[in-house]
């Protein structure tokens, strides 16, 4: 599993679509591609190799991301899902075989978004302890009952 955490002034910075010409004079856009270029800086200094060193082209991955907000004036938490995908997962990687989800929360003293990134074997080992504790805590509920 890889992990890590981007710290942001202010709110994260959701995709922004665009055309041609907005590219060259839009401000959204060019903080839009500011951002990707910190994420995927952040990744290489904390990793000490690109990400298409990191991770295999073709091969599904999942992100789970979660963002803290600095105010309720922010973009759509899709967005900056997609914003995170398209800045670890550039050419000559893919980002359309990227899964997971993303949830946000509001943090004015620490604004920042938390990555984590799993194989599928990752995911799944994950999801079996999962079970697997809460199938120990029912079993234990269920043999301890009498003595609650």
């Amino acid at each position: 599993m890889i992990s890590f955490t981007i710290p942001t002034q202010g709110n994260a910075v959701p995709y922004k679509r665009t055309t041609q010409r907005q590219k060259w004079c839009d401000e959204n856009y060019k903080k839009y591609q500011a951002f990707k270029k910190n994420v995927r800086e952040l990744f290489i200094f904390i990793y000490g190799k690109y990400p298409h060193q990191v991770f295999n082209k073709g091969e599904k991955y999942y992100l789970d991301i979660k963002i803290y907000f600095y105010d309720k004036k922010h973009g759509d938490s899709d967005n900056v899902f997609k914003g995170i995908a398209d800045a670890i997962f550039a050419k000559p990687l893919n980002d359309k075989n990227i899964a997971g989800s993303f949830d946000f929360f509001y943090d004015k003293e620490n604004p920042r978004v938390e990555v984590k990134i799993y194989t599928e074997e990752e995911k799944q080992t994950k999801e079996l302890e999962q079970w697997q504790n809460a199938q120990n805590a029912e079993f234990l509920a269920y043999t301890f009952k009498d003595l609650l």
